[in-house]
């Protein structure tokens, strides 16, 4: 992702792989500055390790240059392999904070082990190749295309061809949210299946005959968003909720934790600077403290 990258390279950021799937760890040193008071926020260090969500990816880069940005001593890593992996690292041990693009389940959290915070609220954009020219989609059409109903389109007004379902991999929260939202939870007839954001942007851009969904944060002049019933996706209509598609972004961390570092970004949240990040990368923010 363009904005992901420009990101990275800000913040003197490297991306390294493991098992296959993405993770970026910001380190180095940033100007220092104080997100809490005196020695404390000064002298911070270790490792803060988040893993999760891909459609988090942006809003994790802006928050975590910000954050090392005030505690220089702290490395941060973005494990990026799926809202499923969130939980599943929270509950062996490889992170702190779990990030997930849609709400927790239940059986991920039965004994209510795990505190989870709305940190903010995403639209899911719907989108299409520029050379579509169909602009705006009902919910009924857009679940008869996804559940394999309409397969032309020239059935939805456009021009007559095969339509491309592209989707993410199971376990992806932008994919549980969608189908949930749509009325299509397990029933979706996927021609192309990815595991990132960015993957969809570029397969989507690559295929005229292509419709996907992506976080409204990754949208970018590569693909066109379409209207969902009448109502474009834009903040206000998120905000509003006139705009149906949208889901929570969410983290999840050990209740009651001692975690200085993690206890220490959950305060980062609610700071000014943090909301304004939130802001600017086309989120909602949630003030969860309140």
């Amino acid at each position: 992702m363009k904005k992901l990258a420009s990101i990275l390279c800000a913040a003197a950021m490297t991306t390294v792989m493991f098992a296959g799937c993405s993770s970026t760890e910001v380190g180095g040193n940033s100007s220092t500055g104080s997100t809490g008071s005196g020695d404390a926020a000064q002298t911070l260090s270790g490792d803060l390790k988040f893993a999760g969500s891909s459609s988090m990816a942006d809003i994790m880069a802006a928050l975590g240059e910000e954050f090392k940005a005030q505690h220089p001593d702290v490395t941060i890593t973005v494990d990026q392999q799926g809202s499923g992996s969130a939980i599943t690292g929270l509950n062996d041990g490889t992170c702190q904070i779990g990030n997930l693009s849609r709400a927790v389940k239940d059986e991920e959290n039965p004994d209510g082990k795990y505190e989870v915070i709305e940190m903010a609220i995403d639209g899911i954009a719907v989108v299409v190749n520029p050379a579509n020219g169909v602009a705006d989609l009902t919910m009924d059409q857009i679940a008869g295309i996804f559940k394999g109903e309409i397969t032309n389109w020239k059935d939805v007004g456009g021009a007559d061809g095969q339509i491309l379902v592209v989707g993410r991999e199971e376990g992806s929260g932008t994919r549980d949210g969608f189908e949930e939202i749509v009325g299509a939870k397990g029933e979706c007839k996927y021609g192309v299946q990815l595991k990132e954001t960015g993957d969809v942007v570029s397969k989507v851009a690559s295929e005229e005959a292509a419709i996907g969904y992506i976080s409204y944060a990754s949208v970018n002049d590569q693909v066109k968003a379409l209207k969902v019933g009448g109502v474009e996706v834009s903040d206000a209509n998120i905000a509003d909720g006139s705009y149906k598609l949208q889901r929570p972004f969410v983290h999840a961390y050990r209740k009651g934790t001692d975690d200085e570092l993690v206890n220490a970004y959950i305060e980062f949240l609610k700071t000014d600077k943090a909301q304004e990040l939130i802001k600017a990368d086309k989120l909602i923010p949630v003030e969860f403290w309140k």
